[in-house]
């Protein structure tokens, strides 16, 4: 038969180096201590995650006090797997943890007899280890694979769109005809593997443009100016197959970490999504109200600090459905998609199960959106009077502020023209 003690309460506080039990006099009462296995105890408090060390820990007190009170940032469920839950309570901080933590170094050199230097010696080798499995972790879910790529591949477009400009500048008293080319690539290319003007005219590369080089200018550079541009070109050229590779290699990668995230999205825009909030994990836990202005966070504060309109968009701008639709409909349209971005990202996060349906429910909703306001709403016209008369009263006011600061300083001889 199970003898309980008179002390009926006991609370269990969590550190890195094991649980620690109190009275309600601040008392120790029991303890665990992890000292070689506290790398994964640091990973389980960060994911709030229950440990097998916890349930042991709470079962044998259990039979030695009626209530116990844990400080954690777990959810009360997720205890409601032990024979004791009833007399569980969970509290996310408290006066007892923060004794603890202040004097953690000398409670757990009591209980395990070692000095401070070689706690904080254990507690180093700890954090190294704990922090080694999170970027293993981070690299096996390939979102470090995917937030590099698109920063690269981001500094690859910066860089591709100033030389080309460059290139271009450099060739128009040579090829004038070619600046009806818009195809960037396209262009280095020619200038990289033909350089010349007659190679370029015979070129197979411009079938299927319109553009075609005359007879007319017949212009001529010297052998050294032509290499010189043709090794600037190469180079340029080499560029875009990098960027090229990155593209496809995104394209794979985001399909394959998250596939309904890729089908909503598209690749480019879910990798951007990503890389701004450092990690798949990190966007799933956001609100849809913050992916639509994700990447918009300037328009954010000059709404807060100014009063002027709030951004409807920020990077989903970039979705096919918003980017290509009436102004009047953006609005509507981000809610829309930044709402089925959510649902994305939060099931190729936490539960990998693949919807098809997402897309086609996105669709549909945008469809309906375009069929529903074929035209921009009428404003109010009294509304509209009402918020001209208003900025109309302000500006004078604002002159009238200033006519009476330029007389002061007329007056004192501050005036300046």
């Amino acid at each position: 038969m199970k003898i309980k003690l008179l002390i009926m309460k006991v609370i269990i506080i969590t550190t890195n180096f094991g649980f620690i039990a109190l009275n309600e006099d601040y008392e120790i009462a029991s303890s665990k201590l992890l000292l070689d296995d506290g790398a994964s105890l640091i990973e389980a408090i960060d994911k709030c995650i229950l440990t097998s060390y916890e349930v042991e820990f709470i079962d044998e007190l259990s039979s030695r006090y009626d209530d116990i009170l844990i400080e954690t940032n777990k959810p009360l469920n997720a205890y409601e797997s032990l024979e004791c839950f009833e007399n569980i309570m969970v509290e996310k901080g408290n006066s007892y943890g923060k004794h603890v933590r202040d004097n953690l170094y000398d409670i757990i050199g009591d209980i395990s007899g070692f000095s401070n230097e070689k706690l904080l010696e254990i507690a180093h080798n700890q954090y190294m280890e704990a922090s080694k499995n999170k970027i293993t972790e981070s690299v096996k879910t390939n979102d470090v694979m995917i937030v590099e790529t698109i920063n690269a591949l981001e500094d690859l477009e910066d860089s591709t769109g100033r030389l080309i400009e460059r290139l271009r500048q450099w060739c128009m008293p040579y090829l004038p005809e070619l600046d009806k080319l818009h195809n960037h690539q396209l262009y280095t290319r020619l200038i990289a593997f033909e350089t010349t003007r007659e190679n370029i005219r015979n070129s197979p590369l411009l079938e299927g443009t319109d553009v075609t080089l005359s007879d007319e200018y017949d212009i001529q550079m010297n052998d050294n100016d032509l290499e010189i541009i043709k090794s600037f070109a190469l180079s340029l050229n080499a560029l875009y197959e990098s960027k090229n590779t990155l593209e496809e290699y995104i394209q794979e990668k985001v399909h394959d970490v998250a596939p309904n995230l890729y089908d909503v999205a598209g690749a480019n825009l879910a990798a951007k999504l990503i890389a701004h909030c450092n990690g798949l994990e990190n966007l799933a836990k956001l609100p849809s109200s913050t992916v639509q202005i994700i990447g918009a966070e300037k328009a954010v504060f000059r709404h807060l600090k100014t009063g002027e309109k709030p951004p409807k968009h920020g990077l989903i701008f970039q979705h096919p459905a918003i980017r290509g639709s009436n102004w009047w409909h953006r609005g509507k349209l981000a809610r829309a998609v930044a709402g089925k971005i959510t649902i994305a990202a939060r099931r190729d996060a936490f539960t990998g199960e693949y919807s098809p349906e997402l897309k086609e429910q996105l669709d549909e909703r945008v469809e309906k959106i375009k069929k529903d306001n074929p035209f921009p709403e009428r404003r109010n016209k009294k509304s509209v009077d009402d918020a001209k008369q208003k900025k109309g009263k302000k500006s004078k006011k604002d002159k009238r502020k200033k006519s009476k600061r330029n007389k002061r300083k007329l007056k004192k001889g501050e005036y300046t023209y």
